[in-house]
């Protein structure tokens, strides 16, 4: 296949992966696109002659693939050029690496991308290359989803959301059992493709088509046990051991300091008339959820801010009022100093009092965490590069809250529980622990497990990706949060300023939602289900560890033989005579004294 072709294939593989996940045409993404995204790159890889240009297609891949499904990142406030241009080419760059794994096999076979010459080693070349490709593939998806630099967006187990059969694995591999299950279609589908082609008049054709069957059996084999397992887990009877009221208020507002008054009265009144109509209906409220960033004054210095403030109502009054806990978006103080704030999600109890907070652990890169951005100097360059000062710090550990209350605090040194509880009650109330993931908190992998394994009943989680202006946005946000639910078997509720807001059960459907980009405020009875062990909540992400250590113990062994098979041909080194014309030469006069001497009078014979 020519350079050309083969850069066409990996371009053609990114546009599709582009229209497979959600975007501004549609909505949810296509599975189906999703299934054969892969399959014009794994014909563009399935032949690699130098290394060099092997990065070459997987930068593109990777660059093209960032830029198509998140341009959006444009749109972040001050720091377009390094959210999205300095994310694409750092995404491209990456997979680039990758392209070291993907040329492994040529490296050590030279007949890797050659039928014949690999029909003659083994007949396993078919179905090798398929599982290879699917297996760096997911671990490609995996090193990018995880880690500082993490960005688990522009992943093939995004396009699959509509396949709720499909999804459900999740509990079992994580997302990139559905990442694998995908790869491995794709490249399948193309190897199906190339080798029509290639077997017609081959000696070998038929050892290569019985390779192929196999490979497509086990493929078939794989998807009917997800599906039959899918299944399974969609008809299972789930009954909620207790429910929680919770009111989920999306401002649709511009979240900035000169408007805050206006954005806090605004939901205000928003929550307001949802109290009235959940009062109305007979019903109780247990927590109101506002969404990430919406208050800007930096806690805990601030609580006696918010007791004056806004002046029409204050954000206490208002709370105390309805004696409500409530959930809220906004800042604390870790050292004012050395400027360490938080993005956090705030408590207040029933009568408004500052309980406690959760800080976001997982910030995006180089626009929430700015390296050095205590030290002076670094915050006078980002205010001179996009007019304003910058930067978070992280949460130091996992949070839970206990709504309503009923045990005292209790504190260990790996995480923390912010309790609500009313000791002096004479009824105990059922409590429920909830977790509040803020904003990319709920794509990174490491922190809802270790909010899930401190005991969380349900991930509250608080966005506000309204800065991106698009739909598409939204939804890729909520279709990565989705995998949260499945993966540990609970209930995910999201408040976000624009949307998605949403409540989605352990199967990750939908049970209630509000319109993107429109202000409103949904009531709902969230059920609360019995916490379970997953095997993916115990285990974690054991299928790319697996899949890492059978393709580093192929390069080990691989290696080592080509060393071996090596070192036997240098000891039997054959010099062999240059073939010049003098050489024939003196091999046609030895020949014709060779006749002359052992010529056969034939006439003497016949006497």
């Amino acid at each position: 296949m020519s350079r050309f072709l083969q850069i066409f294939c990996t371009v053609l593989s990114s546009i599709t992966i582009a229209l497979a996940i959600p975007n501004e045409y549609i909505r949810f993404g296509s599975p189906l696109l999703g299934l054969i995204a892969l399959a014009p790159f794994y014909v563009a890889l399935r032949n690699p002659k130098k290394l060099s240009f092997t990065f070459l297609l997987c930068f593109i891949h990777g660059a093209l693939t960032h830029i198509l499904s998140s341009f959006w990142l444009g749109n972040f406030p001050g720091f377009a050029i390094f959210t999205l241009g300095a994310s694409d080419l750092g995404t491209g760059f990456f997979e680039g690496f990758f392209s070291l794994a993907f040329f492994f096999p040529a490296l050590f076979d030279a007949s890797w991308g050659n039928l014949e010459a690999s029909a003659i080693k083994r007949h396993f070349s078919v179905p090798f290359r398929i599982f290879f490709f699917a297996a760096v593939y997911t671990i490609w998806e995996y090193c990018k989803s995880t880690g500082f630099l993490a960005y688990p967006w522009g992943t093939i187990s995004m396009t699959a959301y509509d396949w709720k059969l499909v999804t459900q694995i999740a509990d079992i591999t994580g997302v990139y059992g559905v990442t694998f299950l995908f790869s491995l279609f794709s490249a399948t589908f193309a190897e199906g493709v190339m080798l029509l082609g290639e077997i017609k008049g081959s000696a070998f054709g038929k050892e290569f088509s019985q390779s192929y069957r196999l490979v497509f059996r086990t493929l078939v084999a794989l998807f009917s046990v997800t599906v039959i397992y899918g299944a399974c887990r969609l008809l299972e009877e789930r009954h909620p051991v207790k429910t929680m009221g919770t009111i989920l208020v999306q401002q649709n507002s511009n979240p900035t300091r000169k408007d805050e008054e206006k954005n806090i009265l605004h939901a205000q009144k928003i929550t307001q008339d949802k109290f009235e109509e959940v009062v109305k209906g007979g019903e109780k409220c247990d927590l109101v959820v506002w969404s990430e960033a919406v208050l800007s004054r930096r806690f805990p210095q601030a609580e006696t801010y918010y007791t004056y403030y806004p002046s029409a109502e204050s954000l206490v009054s208002f709370i105390k009022k309805n004696k409500t806990p409530f959930v809220i978006g906004g800042p604390v103080i870790f050292n004012d100093e050395k400027h360490e704030y938080g993005n956090s999600a705030l408590l207040f109890d029933k009568n408004g009092k500052f309980s406690g907070s959760y800080t976001k652990m997982h910030l995006v890169p180089f626009a929430e965490l700015i390296p050095l951005h205590q030290y002076e100097p670094v915050r006078k360059i980002i205010k001179r590069m996009i007019g304003f000062s910058y930067g978070w710090t992280p949460g130091k550990k996992p949070v839970l809250f206990e709504i309503p209350l009923s045990t005292p605090a209790k504190k260990t040194g790996e995480y923390e529980v912010i309790s609500l509880a009313d000791r002096n009650a004479k009824k105990q109330d059922d409590t429920v622990l909830i977790s509040t993931p803020i904003c990319f908190d709920d794509s990174a992998h490491e922190v809802c497990h270790a909010l899930y394994k401190c005991g969380s009943e349900i991930f509250v989680n608080i966005t506000n990706d309204s800065w991106s202006k698009t739909d598409s946005s939204e939804i890729q946000h909520f279709v990565v949060a989705h995998y949260r639910s499945i993966e540990y078997r609970t209930t995910t509720i999201r408040s976000a300023n624009a949307g998605y807001t949403v409540v989605i059960d352990p199967t990750g459907k939908i049970l209630a939602d509000l319109p993107l980009f429109e202000e409103g405020a949904l009531f709902y009875k969230v059920p609360i289900f019995k916490r379970t062990m997953t095997v993916y909540a115990r285990y974690g992400d054991w299928l790319p560890w697996s899949l890492m250590l059978l393709v580093f113990a192929y390069i080990f062994f691989a290696a080592r033989e080509m060393l071996r098979y090596e070192a036997d041909t240098d000891r039997f080194t054959v010099t062999l005579l240059p073939h010049t014309i003098q050489w024939y030469e003196r091999f046609e006069s030895v020949m014709s004294a060779y006749d002359e001497i052992f010529a056969i009078d034939w006439n003497k014979w016949n006497m």
